[in-house]
């Protein structure tokens, strides 16, 4: 992960689990620009359903898995840069959310820094 953060601006998308570990979450503060696509568990469970392609999930219900997971991991996705709630709506909607949300964001950053 460093490899890529040292790189040229990228999308990263890490997966749920990189954010358990500290050092990833130091190196993703440091290095980037953060964002929680927050989703209802219902939404995600649905969708990891249609594929058994997640071994946290197999021959697991992926509710009950998922809800044992947001208790553990949703603390520490809430300190993220952004949250950018996706729900039902396309993939297409999402990204348009996101631009939207990170172009604020950006503004956001700018202008503290034209104060300092």
């Amino acid at each position: 992960m460093r490899r890529l953060l040292e790189g040229p601006p990228i999308v990263l998308a890490t997966g749920g689990g990189a954010m358990m570990n500290a050092e990833t979450r130091a190196l993703l503060r440091e290095r980037a620009d953060t964002v929680w696509l927050r989703a209802d568990l219902g939404v995600i469970a649905e969708r990891v359903a249609r594929r058994d392609t997640r071994p946290l999930l197999r021959g697991r219900d992926p509710r009950e898995v998922l809800t044992g997971l947001a208790e553990t991991r949703y603390p520490l996705y809430a300190e993220a840069d952004l949250t950018v709630d996706v729900g039902e709506g396309s993939h297409g909607q999402a990204v348009d959310a996101i631009h939207r949300e990170l172009r604020r964001h950006w503004r956001r950053k700018r202008c503290a820094e034209t104060k300092t």
